[in-house]
């Protein structure tokens, strides 16, 4: 927006009823994400209050580079470029300003962000699954086997475990559909649960009490008996931690709660899904955002060099065809060759 935009809208705000100009600001404010505006607005304040430290009102390409130059000796370059996200948001909604044009801004992101490896969670392998939901005791673990199995069948976000309710779950046939309304992207996803983990889930349906007061899904389990209280995001997202601590998975500490959500897209991935079918299956809307879900895993790679084999058509003699097992000599092959001329 230009100087003589930017004045003509002020002026037009000033020339607005004070009631009205307070619905307009307050309806800027929530065009912000629900769940996350108070971080939005805190990241907002602090960056006011900085320029006010600085003795400065103006928020210029110069000042904005200033400030994250400063954050850059404070904060890694994940969190610099969430805070840049959350400050592009509120400044363009309250400053009517587009910081996302700013490119020396971020052309100075990128360059604070190269080299860098963002840490994911760690993924559990087909094999770790079904070692934890055979071996594993229903008596301590039953939730926790529900969990994973909604988790790797829909790959849900730890939150998103939270919201399922009752409704949300169907059973048609021998297999289970379920409808997660209440995703991160705004739109909902359906997702079912083969016949195979059928069985588990009704085994810790059929322990809800009667007396629940709660329509959510997930209600507390211990020792063989469900009780009233919900399950909340906290435990969900230490529940992979759990089962690889069970496992005796190295590093268990990695599993964090976005384990069962990169399971699922690695699986996926492994078993020769497309980017469209994984796009789908996650809800994502970018393909390199997808890509990243996905695991390296030995399966995946083991895969792609069986394929570049097969294209070089590479077939090894057997020893037996060979005169001898050791590879000939450097003075044998000079003389097979003199002896061929």
């Amino acid at each position: 927006m230009s100087d003589q935009e930017k004045h003509s809208s002020d002026e037009w705000l000033q020339c607005t009823p004070p009631e009205l100009r307070e619905a307009a600001e307050n309806t800027r404010d929530e065009l912000l994400p629900t769940k996350s505006q108070k971080m939005y607005e805190s990241t907002y304040d602090a960056f006011v209050k900085w320029k006010r430290a600085h003795k400065t009102k103006v928020t210029s390409e110069s000042i904005v580079m200033a400030y994250f130059k400063e954050l850059s000796e404070k904060y890694k370059s994940s969190t610099l470029w969430s805070m840049f996200s959350m400050l592009k948001a509120t400044i363009k909604i309250k400053e009517n300003t587009d910081i996302d044009q700013y490119h020396s801004l971020k052309a100075f992101m990128k360059k604070t962000s190269s080299g860098f490896v963002s840490k994911k969670s760690k993924v559990l392998s087909s094999e770790n699954v079904e070692k934890f939901l055979t071996e594993a005791p229903d008596r301590e673990y039953l939730a926790t086997k529900v969990a994973l199995i909604f988790g790797i069948s829909g790959a849900c976000r730890s939150n998103e475990l939270v919201n399922i309710r009752l409704r949300d779950v169907k059973k048609e046939g021998n297999l289970l559909v379920v409808n997660l309304p209440d995703t991160k992207t705004k739109g909902p996803r359906t997702f079912v649960i083969s016949e195979e983990f059928v069985k588990i889930v009704q085994q810790y349906t059929d322990l809800r009490p009667q007396n629940a007061m709660t329509d959510r899904f997930f209600v507390n389990y211990q020792k063989g008996k469900c009780t009233c209280q919900v399950i909340g995001i906290h435990k969900f997202s230490k529940m992979p931690k759990e089962i690889a601590g069970y496992l005796k998975l190295e590093d268990s500490a990695s599993f964090t709660g976005h384990a069962f959500r990169r399971t699922s897209a690695t699986l996926l991935a492994d078993s020769g899904a497309n980017i469209t079918t994984l796009k789908r299956h996650g809800g994502w809307k970018s393909s390199n955002v997808a890509e990243g879900y996905i695991e390296e895993s030995v399966k995946n790679k083991s895969k792609i060099g069986h394929i570049i084999s097969t294209a070089v058509n590479f077939a090894p003699a057997e020893p037996s065809e060979r005169n001898n097992d050791d590879p000939p000599s450097k003075r044998e092959k000079i003389e097979t060759i003199t002896s061929e001329k």
